[in-house]
Formats: C-alpha cells, structure tokens, sequence
C-alpha cells in the first residue's frame, strides 16, 4: 500500500500513529502513519491484499488492532491508555464514532427490495434516530448531489453499478 501526502502544517483531522493490525500470525499493518487535515483528499493505492480495506476498517472501528493510536481531531478513538494500560473504549463511544464515520464498501451491499432513497435513508432512520420527514429531506439532498434524486424511487437492479455505489 503506498501513501503519497502533501506537507500541511494544520492541525490534523485525523492522525495514525503506528498502527498495527494483525490476523493470527500475519501481520497486515505493519506500523502505519498517516495524517489527514479537514479539506484535503487522501487516495489509498495499493495492490490486493495490501490492507487498505483494513485500515478503512480500523479507523470506523469495524476491525480491533493490536497497536497503535488513531486520533480524530487530537482525540484517541477505539482505545485509550488507561495508567499505561491500553484500554478499549465502551461500545456507546465506539457507536458513536461510527455513527459520525463512513466508508464506501466494494461491495454496495444496497437492499434490493428497496429503492435507492429508502437505502439511504434506512441509516438515518436506524442508526441516526432522525424523523421520517427529515430523514427523507438530507437523504434526498444527498442524492441530487451525486446527480441521482431523479433516481430515487428506482430499485439497485434498475441502476448502473455506479449509481448503485453512489446510493450506498
């Protein structure tokens, strides 16, 4: 996996630390830094295997890892060190992290029996606990930004596989 950024003096957004992640005893993150200021866009490049998706999966608090620190806004998230002890947060701040994080899988993982605006807008019903009303509103905004409101009563098998990557 290759990290390629600019020098931004800024404070960080998000910052990793000497992350390591590891499945038994194969190492896939091997003491990963990287730094991330709001407004700026990072490319992940890397060849199958590489441990991209890890890494996505370890700053959204979806995969544990063995060490290190991923910081979001100078703040520590998934662990913290407790008296010089590493120590996992409770569930309520993880859900909450989550809740304010996403990624976009490679697999859309969209619900077929759903159009494209009752997809987006199940996790803002779900997860968010927002209104119908308001949850119909943002998930609507979101799709005419990616130039898919007209689209929004269509089901995933009716859309293109991009459009259906923009949905989820």
């Amino acid at each position: 996996m290759a990290m390629t950024q600019t020098h931004n003096p800024g404070p960080a957004l998000l910052s990793i630390e000497g992350l390591h992640k590891s499945y038994g005893a194969v190492e896939v993150l091997k003491g990963v830094d990287l730094r991330m200021q709001k407004g700026n866009v990072v490319t992940l490049i890397g060849s199958s295997g590489s441990g991209k998706t890890t890494l996505l999966r370890c700053v959204n608090l979806l995969e544990e890892f063995q060490g290190g620190h991923i910081r979001l806004e100078g703040q520590d998230i998934g662990y913290s060190n407790v008296d010089g002890k590493r120590t996992r947060h409770p569930e309520r701040l993880i859900a909450q992290h989550r809740a304010m994080t996403g990624m976009a899988f490679q697999q859309f993982n969209l619900f077929p029996h759903l159009s494209a605006l009752q997809n987006v807008t199940l996790g803002l019903l779900k997860v968010k606990k927002m209104p119908k009303d308001q949850a119909v509103a943002l998930a609507e905004k979101w799709l005419d930004r990616v130039g898919l409101l007209e689209r929004r009563n269509h089901f995933p098998g009716q859309l293109s596989g991009g459009q259906q990557q923009r949905v989820a």
